[in-house]
């Protein structure tokens, strides 16, 4: 089985929800009952993406980027959605490498942005509101900072997109997609059966895709980790 892909996904939509007219052949330049399905299939995907932060199919390991002496500022990724704050290091492919620990903006702001800061090996990385960082104290040499970072939803566009969702949980976007769809048209028996679907793949995709959760779906659970809504 592949990863199909945003058209097809537009497509089994369209056949599930019982539209007898054939397509959409893209997801583009649409009219009437195609141009809201694309847009239903595309926001379900981003929707479902958006639920936690901290999905491990929106994981990335590791960025990296070099610093400048006696500058502390740092970009971040284009496609950031929030740092893993463990994960900060200086050269951490070398023998001197180096955990740096975050120190909240905040505090930051009040005891370190002030004045002239004299530069060294840093200590500390601040992440700014705007999730761009700086090295804290400014780096007196180029060193090489890495981490990992969760990519914000991405929301598909083109009729070759693929969700970032794992292939053997896609249908989850099709289930959500078919709520829309009835919600808007007034087809009950369509939304009944796509709810529970929904809230079955929804269950076992956070059991396999969100930290601590595997042991939901286990036949011997363990130790369970409850995540508060």
């Amino acid at each position: 089985m592949a990863k199909s892909t945003y058209l097809q996904l537009c497509v089994t939509t369209r056949r599930e929800c019982g539209i007898t007219s054939a397509g959409p052949s893209a997801v583009t330049s649409q009219t009437g009952i195609f141009e809201k399905l694309v847009a239903w299939v595309a926001d379900a995907d981003q929707e479902i993406q958006a639920m936690w932060f901290d999905w491990d199919f929106l994981h990335v390991s590791t960025w990296t980027d070099v610093t400048i002496a006696n500058t502390a500022a740092v970009s971040a990724p284009s496609a950031i959605g929030t740092w893993d704050e463990e994960s900060f290091f200086l050269n951490y492919t070398a023998a001197t490498n180096k955990h740096l620990s975050v120190l909240d903006y905040k505090d930051w702001r009040r005891d370190y942005r002030q004045g002239v800061r004299t530069s060294k090996k840093p200590d500390y990385v601040v992440i700014l509101p705007d999730l761009s960082l700086k090295m804290e104290p400014p780096p007196d040499a180029i060193y090489t900072v890495s981490a990992d970072y969760w990519k914000r939803p991405y929301k598909m566009a083109a009729s070759g997109d693929y969700s970032p969702i794992p292939e053997e949980y896609e249908r989850i976007i099709v289930a959500r997609a078919k709520i829309f769809y009835a919600e808007s048209q007034g087809a009950p028996e369509v939304l009944t059966a796509a709810s529970i679907e929904f809230d079955t793949l929804l269950d076992k995709l956070e059991s396999k895709y969100l930290p601590n959760q595997k042991a939901r779906r286990r036949a011997d659970p363990g130790m369970m980790v409850v995540r508060p809504e």
